[in-house]
């Protein structure tokens, strides 16, 4: 879990920052399309006496800058998280942030692999009708939100994200957490084609969030902050697109720390029933992922508001609460779209929604703001026996033969 115990920068005495107006943002675009013309043929060169006493001579250093003779590497102090300028942004060193880099490595030596995992028990009792149809439908649409969402995180790092950060080895944890995302989208794939599920039988379990407001909603919800980076006219560093940036930022950390552990607490329930264990197990894996990525959000959240105190106003800590009270708002929907009968067996529609506003209550302490929710007790305690423990050996279980539609065999 978090620790929250770290403390913030003070409030910095300065101007309040204005949102960029809704009116101003045009309709999604591509990021080519947002891209500044003279990106394509910006030139970085050595910077002179004056210019290395006025950094702001040069531009914020993109990942298509050009390489120059003559281009220098540049100092611990020139590299920021966001708004780097004068240097270039495929020099590995010198490491400014080197827990970022360690999380890269750990995150790196934890990869798994979703096919290793046995999945035989789950293709039976999918087969013989072993859940209620309420688990079914709380299931299926729970797996239909999972894989879309589990698509717009590497969208929105590699569209907004990637676009924006200036720091080599924040780039490099990112790129991997990319390749994390798409091994979880083919566990939620794995899952269907165990069961035995053709193409058919998996597309209409997967297009449900097209169909169930609440699913979609959920989804737009993020996209919305995605196209607000991408969209912003203002260049990179500039304040505007840096509270675009920041609110971006804290949507996806509600995404890593909230709507993920929320879904997974549904395939929780089921096992702790003795139903789809299987699956419950691929879960914890992607649990363990997302609760570092996380991790890392919340620290990429603070290191910019460190670098860019002024960024932090009362407006905009107002606005970043008023976006987790939206998550939880969000979240209640999706409960009750997703249990319509007020819960299954072991998981009811209201301790789904005080576990939400208790992760709601989290995230305003790691940010340093008042509480929204004050939920006092852990409403589903029980989920600490999916806490992934490293000495977990998932690899007791190996598929020794698959083949799409047909029987498995284990070891």
């Amino acid at each position: 879990m978090l620790d929250f115990d770290e403390p913030m920068s003070p409030e910095p005495k300065t101007p309040r920052l204005q949102p960029l107006p809704a009116s101003k943002r045009p309709a999604p675009a591509s990021v080519a399309a947002a891209m500044p013309p003279a990106a394509a043929t910006r030139i970085i060169t050595p910077p002179s006496a004056a210019a290395a006493k006025d950094r702001t001579v040069f531009p914020v250093s993109t990942s298509l800058d050009p390489v120059n003779i003559g281009g220098r590497r540049p100092s611990a102090d020139d590299v920021k998280i966001i708004g780097g300028r004068g240097y270039d942004l495929r020099q590995p060193v010198p490491f400014k942030y080197p827990e970022v880099r360690k999380r890269f490595l750990d995150a790196r030596n934890n990869f798994w692999v979703p096919s290793d995992i046995a999945m035989g028990d789950d293709k039976m009792q999918w087969n013989t009708g072993k859940l209620s149809e309420e688990e079914a439908w709380m299931f299926k649409t729970n797996i239909s939100y999972l894989t879309a969402s589990d698509n717009l995180v590497p969208d929105n790092l590699d569209n907004a994200l990637l676009e924006n950060i200036t720091a080599n080895e924040m780039r490099q944890y990112l790129r991997w957490q990319m390749a994390e995302e798409a091994n979880h989208i083919e566990s939620y794939f794995f899952i269907l084609e165990s069961f035995g599920l053709d193409e058919k039988g998996q597309g209409q379990i997967f297009e449900l969030y097209h169909e169930i407001p609440a699913l979609t909603n959920k989804l737009n919800w993020n996209l919305t902050f995605t196209n607000n980076v991408v969209n912003c006219d203002a260049p990179n560093g500039s304040p505007e697109k840096s509270r675009a940036l920041l609110e971006d930022l804290i949507s996806y950390y509600i995404f890593e720390y909230l709507f993920f552990p929320l879904g997974f607490s549904q395939v929780f329930a089921l096992a702790r029933q003795g139903k789809l264990r299987n699956t419950a197990q691929q879960y914890q894996y992607i649990w363990r992922d997302e609760n570092l990525h996380a991790i890392n959000g919340r620290w990429l959240i603070r290191q910019v508001i460190v670098e860019n105190p002024q960024l932090w106003d009362a407006q905009m800590r107002e606005r970043a609460r008023a976006i987790i009270n939206e998550a939880v708002n969000l979240e209640a929907a999706f409960a009750h779209a997703t249990m319509p009968n007020g819960g299954i067996t072991g998981l009811s529609v209201n301790s789904y929604i005080d576990y939400a506003k208790l992760m709601g209550d989290n995230i305003c302490r790691s940010l340093d703001l008042p509480l929204l929710f004050n939920i006092k007790e852990h409403p589903m305690p029980w989920l600490s026996e999916y806490e992934m423990k490293q000495e977990v050996n998932f690899f007791e279980g190996r598929v020794r033969d698959y083949r799409t539609g047909v029987s498995l065999e284990w070891d």
